[in-house]
């Protein structure tokens, strides 16, 4: 249809192209939405900290858009909940965050099921905020146990591309929940600590195995990554288990990514289960622990009520574990090179190291006990080949300090496969390898550069295949100098 005959038809009804080209192109300005607790009043408009709602629920009602922004005072504290409905888009997330100064605005709640912020809708950036949970109940009968279901952070099934950033959640059943069909949420640089509340704790003339709570993140949903998180105290006692917890519990998900975390007891660092659940990778993660039961990583194969957990993988995770009960890694119930691949983790546990009751893609880790016999039950199969029983020679156990000395046998000992499943970089963020091949554990060793005594230069590249590593020293001058090859691991260092 010509533009001429479209012309005399909308102004037979009263609308001409110039109006419908204006309303084409013009759209509503991104808006920013703040509440206060103390001074705000859900009768102002909400637009400016003078005119800011109270409550959480006007911040719930507010029908959010691409682009625009929620924020919290901090320092106020709400009972209730916080709910998230609307979507941004790729292109422009909703942000939700805080304004002023103190303390993270936080969210509590002392009911079951009564989630401190909820998110069903997609692309949102959350951030600064905290939440805490407080029990509704406590079992006398275990350690004053606290019972309830309350999730921090929770990502309900409908909800995806979602990122959660520099927040903290404690005191609740899960700090994050990513419900069954959440995906593609980032969980990044947040800090969880002390998620101690069970949401099932029922005796065990009851029920002897149904006892669940206490973790850090709860995983249910597909393509999630969980990474550079501080994770501590996901710990409490469990009638069933003794004691019960975990940092991250993957439940039915797949293919999620849980990578550069910072776990400190908690009673495991992960545990697997729900037949269905496979392709899931832990990469990179310190998990230390003083507790007297504590785990690594427990997963399970198909003779075992919540299995088979299919095709997990953990790479490069340096775990330290005293307990007189600890246990690094376990698989048990069928496990399987399909359950199973374990490669370039040093794995230090003062009771057991490693159990299977079957063999499995095991190869190029170090293991470990202070006493020189570590306890290695991997089936019939033993340790394979590429893998060794070696002290890492950490630089520093009583200050926490897990890098490698330069005599460490972790250095230079791994196999690519981590970096070519797309992790490139250590804990510390250095690329890898530096040297003529990947380190185990979750640092890369980096030997010292020594200047010549009648040079002081400043800004020296150090160079390895495929990545080079910066140093800042005193500069005197003359650039692009070949000084040479350091401490014999193919890593040339010059002035730039």
């Amino acid at each position: 249809m010509s533009n001429r005959k479209l012309s005399v038809i909308l102004l037979s009804i009263g609308i001409n192209l110039a109006s419908i080209s204006l309303l084409r192109v013009t759209a509503a300005a991104p808006q920013i939405y703040y509440i206060d607790c103390n001074e705000g009043s859900d009768a102002h408009v909400g637009t400016s900290p003078e005119q800011a709602w109270q409550t959480l629920g006007k911040g719930s009602q507010v029908l959010l858009e691409a682009g625009d922004q929620l924020l919290l005072k901090r320092g106020c504290v709400w009972d209730g909940t916080l709910t998230l409905s609307n979507s941004g888009t790729s292109s422009q997330s909703i942000y939700v965050g805080a304004y002023g100064t103190g303390e993270y605005p936080t969210i509590q709640s002392d009911q079951s099921d009564v989630h401190p912020v909820v998110i069903s809708g997609n692309y949102h950036v959350i951030e600064n905020l905290s939440t805490v949970g407080i029990a509704p109940a406590r079992d006398a009968n275990c350690d004053n146990t606290a019972v309830g279901l309350i999730d921090g952070f929770l990502f309900e099934d409908t909800s995806s591309h979602n990122i959660l950033r520099n927040s903290k959640a404690t005191g609740l059943s899960s700090g994050v929940k990513i419900g069954r069909n959440a995906n593609n949420n980032l969980i990044i640089g947040n800090v969880f600590v002390d998620n101690n509340m069970m949401s099932i704790l029922s005796p065990t003339s009851l029920n002897n195995n149904d006892d669940t709570g206490a973790f850090g993140v709860e995983v249910a949903g597909d393509a999630n990554e969980i990474a550079y998180n501080t994770i501590s105290g996901g710990d409490a006692c469990s009638y069933d288990y003794g004691r019960d917890g975990s940092a991250v519990e993957i439940y039915g998900g797949h293919h999620n990514s849980v990578h550069h975390n910072l776990a400190h007891n908690n009673n495991t660092f992960t545990e697997l289960g729900r037949s269905g659940t496979s392709d899931n990778t832990f990469a990179n993660n310190v998990v230390t622990s003083t507790l007297q039961q504590s785990f690594f990583l427990i997963t399970r194969g198909p003779n075992d009520t919540f299995g088979p957990v299919l095709r997990t993988k953990a790479y490069n995770n340096t775990v330290y574990l005293t307990g007189s009960q600890s246990l690094a890694v376990g698989c048990y119930a069928g496990c399987g090179t399909d359950i199973l691949t374990l490669k370039n983790n040093i794995l230090w546990a003062e009771h057991i190291v490693g159990y299977s009751d079957h063999p499995f893609d095991e190869s190029y880790n170090l293991m470990w006990r202070s006493d020189g016999r570590p306890e290695i039950y991997f089936g019939s199969q033993g340790i394979q080949a590429h893998s060794r029983q070696a002290n890492p020679a950490f630089v520093d156990i009583a200050l926490g300090d897990f890098h490698l000395q330069a005599a460490s046998p972790a250095v230079d000992m791994g196999t690519a496969e981590s970096i070519n499943a797309g992790y490139a970089v250590d804990f510390d963020g250095k690329l890898v390898p530096i040297g003529s091949a990947i380190d185990v554990g979750a640092y890369e060793f980096v030997p010292s550069l020594v200047m010549p005594p009648e040079r002081a230069e400043t800004r020296i590249c150090a160079w390895a295949p495929g990545a080079w590593y910066l140093r800042n020293i005193a500069r005197s001058g003359e650039p692009d100098y070949h000084v040479g090859i350091a401490a014999g691991r193919g890593l040339e260092w010059r002035w730039c």
